[in-house]
């Protein structure tokens, strides 16, 4: 090399092939350089914009352009990091979700104002911490990129890799003959946003990783461009005689193509939306009824992401007395629900991670079938937005970056407690959507899709979910030091919140621990010889299930108000028995109420039950003690949340079945006792003894058990249902009364 440098002297670099940015995001060949369009983008008639900072290029000697763009990109990224995030006016501060995906947020929020105007989709976005990392993780995986310029600041890749087909020529489609007709202008590159690589974003994940599960969905759909394919034809030996598809199928695939690419929902009138004053009031009804029952928003402000205004106005016209406005509560998180669906960009942003959250737990217990469906599919997309924006793993918080960073005395504190705010504010989204994934997982009997093995953070912050109330030096204690304790010495070792002991409870209940059971064949032993049934490794010196009943114990003589999710921990203990003393029985009871199958597994469920019942008379004492008590419990705390359906409707069908398939469950125990046993809400001893010898019984809330029959019980859990304001009630309350006409044609 030297001998050849010395004879043929320094040879000028050559200078790279330049893409213009449409040209990156659909990996075609640009024929076009800098200062003049390409014809593609004339064809478009779409504007053809190169990147700034690798128009020239750099001259020999000179120094490189990129660690000065980099560095100044540091520099400017201290600044604003510093900027309206971390200030108590954040007002006017947003950062655009760029095709690369960039997520985070950390606002303050004020009041709510009973009247303001709602801002558009576009105007508004949530603002970042964005701060600078060490560059040196650009890299390019592919040869290919360097020749069509694709190297530096790809954004389409995610889309269509997995087609692996050339681009070089395409057909026309009716896609680009309509982006032909309307123009979408790009959005303007930057130098900021055209280095992922110098900006940290919460997730730890920039878009030039290689890890294939780092996704960052772009704004538009990627185009889907058909390159001309002519295999050579084996020998007619080797070919089926028809071909698998024949041309009638071949056009049956074009008429789906053009079908799908069409508009998928009808315009909508959107003059007809509620004025801002009664979205405020569905807001603030929202906050009055549902919020303690999933903490996961501060108080909205008119910056508020309309996404995320439109999810709790939804949500908030559900309570509301008034029928007009509350019919419209499906139709405004449909809405939500489409917005969510339709913007891939924000696929990862908080704002429209919490709307997911919100209009899924709206659209499971709102009554309707298809939101019902939307729901189901829409708990693994919510899991996989956690694990990927990191919400329930350690990674860099905004009060960490921020002690890295040289803060003026008198910012200090006010900035501190704003970056706690919005670390608190990313934490509750996490565990929000732990706890709706388990809350469905103990409801609906089905395993969970959260592993508490990937989950390491600290519980929430305080018992209402807020953070402005916890010092910024203060940390909650971790999950897993209290579930640790709490398996190896049976104590909580930290006072914790209503909202922590919610999460502690639903991992306690061990859905996933009762699922084997089911494929056994041989009789488990009774609650009378061994009331906690499931088994457990030996390495937990604890049995979970005797836990959950501690703490729904210890929730009964917390100091604070009771709320829905300190009454759900009691009611979660009561549920786990019912559940769990019969492999199977909630699940059968259904069956056997007609949710599902032909008569033939009707029947069989029946009988199975009925044969349980006989076998077992301890066992249906113990579980209809608990059905008792979590009856009581739900009329003696009605806070209206969305799982009291479903827990209403499971005592109503628990109270069904035993009555219905058993001759004599109280029996002629009881000994020389004058008075009945009582069944309250709290614990009692009476409940134990009933379950062990028998005799009269009293529940409060439904009466005696001698004069109580499947049809008045359904009678009474009917009327309770009637009250809720959930839809899901309506059509539990329905199956309820079809059983009612049952038992009085009999």
């Amino acid at each position: 090399m030297t001998r050849h440098a010395t004879l043929h002297g320094a040879v000028g670099k050559r200078p790279r092939k330049v893409s213009c940015v449409s040209c990156v995001k659909l990996k075609v060949r640009c024929d076009g350089e800098p200062g003049s369009a390409c014809r593609r983008c004339e064809a478009a008639r779409r504007p053809c914009q190169y990147r700034s900072h690798v128009d020239d290029p750099t001259p020999a000697g000179a120094p490189d352009q990129t660690d000065q763009s980099l560095a100044s990109t540091d520099l400017s990224m201290r600044e604003a990091s510093m900027q309206p995030v971390l200030s108590p006016n954040p007002i006017g501060h947003a950062s655009h979700h760029d095709a690369r995906g960039v997520v985070g947020t950390a606002t303050a929020f004020p009041a709510l104002p009973v009247d303001g105007g709602v801002p558009t989709l576009n105007s508004i976005s949530e603002p970042i911490l964005a701060f600078p990392v060490d560059s040196s993780q650009g890299f390019s995986t592919d040869p290919s990129e360097s020749f069509f310029g694709w190297d530096v600041g790809d954004v389409g890749s995610d889309d269509m890799d997995f087609l692996n087909v050339s681009l070089l020529e395409w057909f026309p489609t009716a896609a680009a003959n309509e982006e032909a007709t309307e123009p979408v202008q790009e959005p303007v590159d930057s130098d900021e946003s055209e280095s992922p690589s110098s900006q940290l974003m919460r997730d730890a994940q920039p878009p030039d990783t290689p890890w294939p599960h780092v996704y960052h969905p772009s704004e538009k759909d990627a185009q889907i461009n058909l390159s001309p394919a002519a295999p050579k034809t084996p020998p007619s030996i080797l070919q089926p005689h028809p071909g698998p598809v024949t041309e009638p199928s071949r056009q049956a695939i074009i008429a789906l193509v053009n079908a799908t690419h069409r508009p998928i929902w009808p315009a909508v009138d959107a003059t007809c939306l509620p004025s801002s004053s009664t979205l405020s009031l569905c807001v603030n009804l929202y906050f009055r009824h549902f919020h303690e029952t999933l903490p996961i928003l501060r108080r909205l402000d008119p910056i508020t992401s309309p996404v995320l205004l439109l999810a709790v106005a939804a949500v908030g016209a559900a309570y509301s007395r008034d029928a007009a406005l509350r019919s419209l509560a499906p139709a405004l998180n449909e809405l939500a629900r489409r917005a969510v669906e339709r913007d891939r960009g924000a696929a990862f942003g908080l704002p429209f991670v919490q709307a997911a959250l919100l209009q899924a737990v709206f659209g499971l217990f709102c009554g309707s079938r298809m939101l019902y469906q939307h729901a189901e599919v829409s708990r693994g997309g919510l899991v996989t937005a956690a694990r990927r924006m990191h919400l329930l793993r350690p990674g860099l918080s905004f009060v960490q970056e921020l002690q890295k960073t040289g803060v003026q005395p008198k910012r200090r504190q006010m900035e501190m407690a704003a970056a706690a705010a919005a670390d608190d504010e990313r934490r509750n989204l996490g565990w929000g959507v732990y706890l709706y994934d388990m809350q469905i997982s103990a409801l609906l009997n089905i395993p969970p899709l959260f592993s508490i093995s990937e989950i390491n953070v600290p519980l929430p912050a305080d018992a209402d979910g807020t953070s402005s109330s916890q010092s910024c030096t203060e940390s909650p204690p971790s999950f897993r030091a209290v579930l640790d304790a709490l398996l190896s010495t049976g104590e909580l070792q930290h006072p914790l919140g209503s909202f922590s002991l919610s999460i502690i409870a639903h991992t306690l209940l061990c859905t996933d621990a009762a699922a084997v059971e089911a494929i056994f064949t041989t009789t488990p032993q009774s609650p009378g010889d061994r009331r906690y049934r499931l088994e457990f490794p030996p390495t937990l010196k604890y049995n979970p299930q005797e836990l959950l009943d501690e703490l729904a114990v210890a929730c009964h003589s917390l100091t604070a108000l009771p709320n829905a999710l300190s009454i759900g921990v009691c009611a979660l203990s009561h549920l786990g028995h019912v559940q769990f003393t019969w492999p199977g029985f909630l699940n059968t009871v259904k069956v056997a109420a007609g949710k599902s199958g032909t008569e033939e597994s009707k029947a069989g469920a029946r009988a199975w039950i009925r044969s349980r019942v006989q076998d077992d008379p301890a066992g249906a004492r113990f579980i209809l003690a608990q059905a008792g008590q979590l009856s009581a419990l739900l009329a003696r705390y009605p806070f209206d949340a969305p799982a009291e359906t479903v827990l209403c409707l499971d005592v109503a069908l628990t109270f069904w079945a035993l009555l219905k398939f058993s001759s004599d469950l109280g029996g002629a125990g009881g000994g020389a006792r004058q008075r009945p046993f009582s069944i309250f809400w709290s614990n009692c001893d009476d409940a134990g003894e009933w379950v062990k010898n028998g005799g009269a019984v009293y529940f409060q809330g439904l009466g005696e058990l001698r004069e109580l029959t499947s049809a008045k019980c359904l009678a009474i859990f009917r009327q309770r249902m009637g009250i809720m304001s959930w839809g899901l009630a309506d059509r539990f309350k329905h199956v309820l009364l079809n059983l009612e006409r049952e038992e009085q044609a009999l």
